[in-house]
């Protein structure tokens, strides 16, 4: 069996003309998951990375719209956290 690297841009998670909500960004995930199963079930070794650009410039523009009330973080922090948001994604995807 193979060893496969997908990755799933950040503008595939996030389509064009959508705002992005969680339930949005859930839905176009599964989606992309979708087909990666059979490899899986096939016995390759799937690994998966993703792009974060709309994710992350989302993220910090509300950090930055929010600082008058919590303080804001910059762009690498900002960016950690959307990582992470979208690793628990996908892997839910697959859970589920």
């Amino acid at each position: 069996m193979s060893k496969i690297v997908l990755a799933i841009g950040g503008n595939a998670i996030i389509k064009e003309g959508q705002k992005g909500t969680i339930e949005e960004q859930q839905k176009n995930i599964i989606e992309s998951c979708e087909p990666v199963l059979g490899l899986i079930e096939q016995g390759n070794t799937v690994v998966i990375t993703h792009g974060n650009g709309p994710q992350v410039g989302n993220t910090l523009i509300k950090s930055q719209m929010a600082e008058s009330v919590v303080p804001s973080y910059p762009l690498d922090v900002c960016d950690a956290e959307t990582q992470g948001n979208l690793g628990y994604l996908i892997q839910q995807a697959f859970r589920n």
